[in-house]
């Protein structure tokens, strides 16, 4: 990662998002966005700002209309006219999706509400912000994508149907868009998590989170994949605590 990066965190409003955010605040060579429910300054004023954390939810479809809007306006991208931008030639781009939630619970009792709202975020944000950003890719000088999927995405678990479901579907994400952005030489990083403690372990006691991966390790992990040589590609990383899968 080279000065002047854009990195670009979505969920950073708790668990593993907010702590890769906060890892990255520690470096003040990169220009670092940030979105969730939780953040300080209004998604209409993204376009202006060289960094800052912004209120965004991508559940709302109108919230991912105006992402994909104000970043076009950010970067002068005319969709309409698509060609690459020269002032981002220097430039790299580095995106982590971190927003993601857990709907639990034996099949019989999943109701179609919580589905759809648990799949809008798991997986129909993920296509539509990469949607958001595939025009520019041309422009940067290198671009880098990361997906934090789990454990979840490779295997199945009970009362997870949904869970199990999405991540699996985030991998397949990840593997589409690598082969799809391969022209641009576009990094797609897969991080299969397992047990991280984070608060979508509180409704679940039978589970201890000491027995879990730590969000400040994590988010120390995540970090440096920022860091790859240049002429590494990563397709699927693998993260357990030191018992494995729980």
């Amino acid at each position: 990662m080279k000065d002047g990066t854009h990195v670009y965190i979505f969920g950073i409003g708790s668990g593993i998002g907010q702590g890769l955010h906060k890892r990255f605040l520690e470096d003040n060579s990169v220009s670092l966005f940030g979105f969730s429910r939780k953040g300080e300054e209004t998604l209409v004023s993204f376009p202006g700002k060289e960094r800052g954390s912004f209120v965004f939810d991508a559940k709302k479809g109108n919230d991912l209309v105006t992402f994909q809007t104000s970043l076009a306006s950010k970067y002068g991208f005319q969709t309409k006219v698509p060609s690459p931008i020269p002032s981002l030639k220097n430039t790299d781009l580095l995106v982590y999706f971190a927003l993601g939630d857990g709907v639990f619970g034996p099949v019989a009792d999943l109701e179609e509400a919580d589905l759809k709202s648990h799949f809008d975020l798991n997986v129909h944000s993920l296509i539509l912000l990469s949607k958001a950003f595939a025009p520019l890719l041309a422009s940067f000088r290198s671009s880098t994508f990361v997906f934090l999927g789990s454990t979840a995405g490779k295997q199945g678990f009970p009362e997870s149907v949904a869970y199990c479901a999405s991540k699996h579907a985030v991998l397949g994400i990840a593997r589409a868009l690598r082969e799809e952005w391969k022209p641009f030489g576009t990094k797609v990083v897969h991080v299969s998590l397992g047990a991280v403690a984070t608060e979508i372990w509180d409704t679940r006691p039978q589970f201890d989170k000491n027995d879990m991966v730590t969000i400040s390790d994590i988010s120390e992990y995540l970090w440096s994949i920022s860091h790859l040589p240049k002429s590494i590609f990563v397709d699927d990383l693998s993260i357990t605590p030191k018992k494995g899968i729980l």
